[in-house]
C-alpha cells in the first residue's frame, strides 16, 4: 500500500505536472463564464506551483508586474504579451495573484509547444506576502537580495517563508491626533510599567454629568460610570488613543466627587462594581525591579522607577479611598466583596517600585484594618509572613518600610496587657528585621514598632535589648550607628528597674563602641553623657558601669594630654608626622572625640570621686602589669634565641630539643 502511495507521489510531482497544467489552462479557455477569478487563480496556481518543485534552477523576476516570455528560436529577445479584452477570467486571475505576492513566470519549466505558443503564459506564485497587518502588529521586512537568488528562496531555489517578529518595526508616533490638542509627552526611559492587560480596543463616549441626570437615575448612571473605568489603556505608547484615556481620568475625578458631596445609600451592586474595578484597574504582576536591590540601593542616586499608568491609578486609589472612610460605608455588606483575597493580592503590590503607590496603599489597608474587624487579624498574619519571607527566604522587598508605618499605628492601639501573640510578633518578626543587610531602608520605622512595645510593656527591655546585642553588626560601621540610634531612643522609655538588667552587657557593647577605629561610632555612644536621663542612670550605677568604661575614655584623654604636649621652644606641636603616630598610637584622630571622652570622666570625677581613684588606680595597676608581663614575654624570646645560637646545632650529633631546656633558665 505505502509503495502505491509513493509511486502516486512520484507521478504528481514529475511526470504529470506539465499535462495537468495544460488541462487546467484549457478548462480556463473552454468555460470562461463559468469559472471565477478566485478558482482561475486557485487552479493556475496549485498547477504551477507542483511545477516549481520540479525544477530547482527555475529563475523569474520577483516583483508582481514583470513578466517573462519563453524564448523564441529565432530571436534572443522577449516580448511583452499583450492582454486582449476578451480574457476576462485569466486577467481577474492575474490581479488576485498580484496582489497576493510577486509573480513568476515558468518560462525555465519543460512545457509542450501548445503551451509555449498561448498569447497568456502560465504564472505561479513566488514568495507570496501575507496581507498587511494592523498598526503595531508583525510586518515582513525584505531582506537584501543576493546575486543570482531571487527574494524568498533559498541557495537551492526552493521557497522559504520567513517569520516575522512583532519587534522588528513597531509604531514611533510622530504627530498629534488630531482629535484633540493635548500635547504628547515622550516616556522617560527609566519608566517601567507594570504587566497590566489592555482592554481590546473599544471607542470609549464621556457619559452623561450627574447634573444632567434626575435623582432617580443618578445610581444607575454611577454603576455605568464605575463599569466604564474598567476600560484599560496602553500607556507605553504615549499617542494610542489619548482622547479616551482623558475621558476616563475625568470620569474618575467625576466620581470622586459625586462621593465627597452627596450623601446616598450605597447599594450592594455598588459595592460589586467598585471592588470589581478596583481589581480590574490594580491587581496584576509586579516586574522585576529596576534599581538595584539590598542595600547597594541609594534613594538619592538612583532613579525613582514610576508606573506610566499612574494618572489612572491615582484617581482609582483616591476613589476607593474615599469610598470606604465614608459614612454611609457598610462593612457587613463589603466583606462579601473585600475578604481575605484581596488582602493578599493588596499585599502583593506593596512591592513596588514606585513610592507613589506603596503609600497610596499604605493608607487605603490603614483604612481597611479599621472598617474591617474581622480581617485585623489576618491582616497581621498576614504581613507577618512577608517578613518572614523577607528575613529568611528573598531578602528583597520594596515595603517593608510601608508595612511597619502601618504596625506602628496598630501597635499603638493594642489593649494592656499584650497578647501573647504580639509579644511572639515583637521577639520573632521585629528583632529579626535587624539582620537584614538593607536595614536602613526601613529602620527608623522598626525603631519606631520597637518602642512603642516598650512603652505598652516595660518587661520587654531585656529581650529586645538582648536580642539587639545578639545581632549587632561587627564590621557594618554604618549599621552600627543604626543600632545605637536605636539604643538611645530605648533610653528615653527604659525603666531604672529595667535598666539594671541590661547595663553590664549593654555597657561592654558601648565599651568596645567608644575604642571604635570609626570615629562616628565612639561619637554617637560619647553623646548619651548629653541626655540628661542617661546621664542619671550612669550616676545611680557608677559603681558597675565605670569599671567597664574606664579604660575606654581613659585612653582618649591620655591621648588629648599627649596631644596637647608643647616643644623645646614653647610652641604647639604640628608636625603632620607626629600627628599621624599619635593616631595610630591612640586609635582616633579626631580632637572633638578626646575631648567628649574627657567631659564624660570629669562627671564621674565630680560625682564620685572615690570610685573614680579606685578604677584610675586599677586601670593603672593593669597597664603595668600587662607591662610587665610584655617585657618578660620579650626577655624569654631573647632568652631563647640565644640559647639556640649557643647549641651550634649542625656540629653537634645528639641536639638537645627545647623541650629539654630547663624551666629556671627561661625564668
Amino acid at each position: 500500500m505505502m509503495r502505491g502511495f509513493k509511486q502516486k507521489l512520484i507521478k504528481k510531482t514529475t511526470g504529470s505536472s506539465s499535462s495537468n497544467q495544460k488541462k487546467k489552462v484549457k478548462d480556463v479557455n473552454k468555460k470562461p463564464s463559468n469559472s471565477t477569478p478566485s478558482s482561475t487563480a486557485s487552479s493556475t496556481l496549485s498547477s504551477s506551483s507542483r511545477s516549481s518543485l520540479d525544477k530547482k534552477d527555475q529563475k523569474g523576476s520577483p516583483g508582481a508586474n514583470s513578466e517573462k516570455q519563453p524564448k523564441p528560436k529565432d530571436t534572443g529577445k522577449t516580448s511583452a504579451p499583450t492582454v486582449p479584452a476578451n480574457a476576462p477570467a485569466q486577467i481577474s486571475g492575474k490581479v488576485k495573484l498580484a496582489t497576493a505576492g510577486p509573480l513568476q513566470s515558468v518560462s525555465g519549466l519543460s512545457q509542450k509547444k501548445d503551451d509555449i505558443n498561448k498569447q497568456y503564459p502560465t504564472y505561479i506564485a513566488g514568495a507570496v506576502s501575507p496581507p498587511s497587518p494592523p498598526l503595531g502588529g508583525a510586518v515582513h521586512l525584505q531582506r537584501e537580495a543576493i546575486p543570482g537568488q531571487e527574494q524568498g528562496q533559498s541557495p537551492n531555489g526552493i521557497d522559504i517563508p520567513r517569520p516575522s517578529h512583532s519587534f522588528e518595526r513597531l509604531p514611533t508616533p510622530t504627530k498629534l491626533n488630531p482629535d484633540t490638542d493635548l500635547e504628547l509627552i515622550k516616556t522617560p526611559q527609566r519608566h517601567s510599567s507594570s504587566r497590566f492587560e489592555p482592554s481590546r480596543y473599544t471607542q470609549i463616549s464621556k457619559l452623561p454629568s450627574f447634573d444632567d441626570v434626575p435623582p432617580e437615575e443618578q445610581i444607575p448612571l454611577f454603576i455605568a460610570k464605575v463599569d466604564q473605568c474598567n476600560i484599560m489603556f496602553d500607556f507605553s505608547d504615549p499617542s494610542f488613543d489619548i482622547h479616551g484615556k482623558e475621558i476616563k481620568r475625568l470620569t474618575l475625578q467625576e466620581l470622586i466627587e459625586f462621593i465627597v458631596t452627596n450623601r446616598f445609600t450605597y447599594t450592594e451592586e455598588m459595592y460589586a462594581h467598585v471592588v470589581n474595578m478596583f481589581k480590574i484597574n490594580l491587581f496584576r504582576p509586579i516586574p522585576p525591579p529596576v534599581n538595584p536591590v539590598g542595600d547597594v540601593y541609594d534613594p538619592d542616586e538612583d532613579e525613582p522607577v514610576n508606573e506610566l499608568a499612574w494618572p489612572h491609578m491615582q484617581c482609582v486609589y483616591e476613589f476607593f479611598l474615599r469610598f470606604v472612610e465614608s459614612p454611609d460605608f457598610n462593612h457587613q455588606i463589603a466583606k462579601q466583596y473585600i475578604g481575605q483575597d484581596f488582602i493578599l493580592k493588596l499585599l502583593e503590590l506593596f512591592d513596588s517600585e514606585d513610592i507613589r503607590e506603596r503609600d497610596c496603599l499604605k493608607t487605603t489597608l490603614h483604612r481597611i484594618y479599621g472598617k474591617f474587624l474581622s480581617l485585623r487579624s489576618f491582616i497581621r498574619r498576614s504581613i507577618n509572613n512577608i517578613f518572614l519571607q523577607f528575613v529568611y527566604e528573598t531578602d528583597r522587598f520594596n515595603g517593608i518600610a510601608e508595612l511597619l508605618e502601618i504596625l506602628g499605628s496598630i501597635i499603638n492601639g493594642f489593649a494592656l496587657p499584650l497578647k501573647e501573640e504580639h509579644k511572639v510578633f515583637l521577639v520573632r518578626i521585629l528583632i529579626p528585621l535587624h539582620k537584614v543587610r538593607c536595614l536602613s531602608l526601613y529602620h527608623p520605622q522598626l525603631a519606631y514598632c520597637i518602642v512603642q512595645f516598650l512603652e505598652k510593656e516595660p518587661m520587654l527591655t531585656e529581650e529586645v535589648v538582648m536580642g539587639l546585642l545578639r545581632y549587632w553588626p561587627k564590621i557594618n560601621s554604618t549599621k552600627e550607628i543604626m543600632f545605637l540610634n536605636e539604643i538611645e531612643d530605648i533610653f528615653e522609655v527604659i525603666e531604672p528597674l529595667e535598666f539594671i538588667k541590661v547595663e553590664v552587657p549593654l555597657f561592654v557593647q558601648l565599651a568596645k563602641c567608644i575604642s571604635s577605629p570609626h570615629f562616628q561610632v565612639a561619637e554617637k555612644v560619647l553623646s548619651y553623657w548629653n541626655n540628661e536621663y542617661f546621664l542619671n542612670l550612669c550616676i545611680e550605677n557608677a559603681e558597675v558601669i565605670l569599671p567597664i568604661i574606664f579604660p575606654a575614655l581613659y585612653e582618649l584623654t591620655s591621648q588629648l594630654d599627649l596631644e596637647s604636649q608643647l616643644d623645646e621652644e614653647g610652641n604647639r606641636n604640628q608636625d603632620p608626622y607626629m600627628l599621624v603616630e599619635q593616631a595610630i598610637n591612640s586609635g582616633s584622630w579626631n580632637r572633638a572625640i578626646h575631648a567628649m571622652a574627657f567631659k564624660a570622666l570629669k562627671i564621674f570625677l565630680e560625682t564620685n570621686p572615690v570610685l573614680y581613684e579606685n578604677c584610675n588606680s586599677l586601670y593603672l595597676s593593669s597597664v603595668k602589669e600587662s607591662q610587665r608581663r610584655r617585657e618578660r614575654r620579650e626577655e624569654n624570646w631573647h632568652k631563647l634565641q640565644e640559647y639556640v645560637k649557643d647549641l651550634n646545632i649542625s656540629s653537634v650529633e645528639n641536639p638537645v630539643t627545647i623541650s629539654e631546656v630547663s624551666r629556671d633558665q627561661l625564668h
